[in-house]
């Protein structure tokens, strides 16, 4: 096994939902930053096709529907640290809420 194939690889978790792999994290940031796609392939190094193939893969596993709504869910479970400019990955790749956080609805719940 080589590194590459070591570093896309999602970290272990024991929640058994999706994560984001680090090429996505990668992606994300830069997206969180406020990049364009052309941007942010020209900062990685990638493609403008790659990157828009990693966006999608991240849309559809995260079941939202744009890049603003990604952004807010990646703060939301953790994904992104947050107080810090530019975005950084917070060593979280769990799509899922932690389980010490309230659910968004039971914020507004009487």
């Amino acid at each position: 096994m080589n590194q590459a194939d070591v570093k896309d690889r999602p970290a272990p978790c024991c929640c058994h939902t999706e994560h984001f792999t680090q090429r996505e994290v990668d992606v994300l940031c830069q997206v969180a930053a406020g990049l364009t796609n052309d941007e942010v392939a020209a900062a990685l190094r990638i493609s403008g096709h790659t990157v828009a193939g990693h966006l999608r893969e991240m849309l559809t596993r995260s079941n939202v529907r744009s890049r603003a709504e990604l952004v807010a869910w990646a703060y939301a479970v953790g994904v992104l640290a947050p107080y810090i400019w530019p975005p950084r990955w917070s060593g979280r790749r769990c799509l899922q809420l932690p389980a010490d956080q309230p659910s968004a609805t039971s914020q507004f719940d009487p």
